[in-house]
């Protein structure tokens, strides 16, 4: 028999992941982009520079012309640029440009402000958190993929 109090949090933990999406819906919205361009954004904005093929990888887009739109529009956009891998001149990086990343980084701020409600949990705790979320975003990914 199922937990009562076990499958209400499993329920809250969907709804709040949900919101989770609306919330960065809304922000791409805010910016003029779709929903994988504003994560590609904000994923150069936290990572650094990336190749295209990367950030197809991490957007679960095909490396041809999915990638590039996303890499025109983050470039139409100001907040990315093109340029030349110095040590492979045939490689291009999509690099991001910070002082037109204001909105989205004001977002993801307020995400570290969020994240630092974590500082009274200890490593264990922060670890299982950590763990679940990475699960979640692989299994994710691989059902996205294929």
């Amino acid at each position: 028999m199922a937990r009562p109090r076990y499958e209400d949090m499993r329920t809250e933990i969907i709804r709040h992941s949900l919101w989770s999406v609306l919330l960065y819906q809304a922000l791409a919205d805010r910016l003029g982009l779709s929903l994988k361009d504003a994560l590609g954004g904000a994923a150069l904005a936290l990572d650094g520079p990336r190749t295209p093929g990367g950030l197809a990888r991490l957007l679960s887009v095909t490396t041809g012309g999915a990638v590039t739109g996303v890499a025109d529009r983050l470039e139409d956009a100001g907040l990315a640029r093109r340029t030349r891998d110095p040590d492979d001149g045939r490689r291009v990086i999509l690099e991001p440009v910070p002082e037109n990343l204001a909105v989205l980084l004001a977002h993801l701020d307020r995400a570290a402000r969020l994240a630092a409600r974590t500082d009274g949990l200890s490593d264990g705790e922060l670890s299982l958190l950590l763990g679940w979320l990475q699960e979640q975003n692989a299994a994710a990914a691989q059902d996205l993929t294929g």
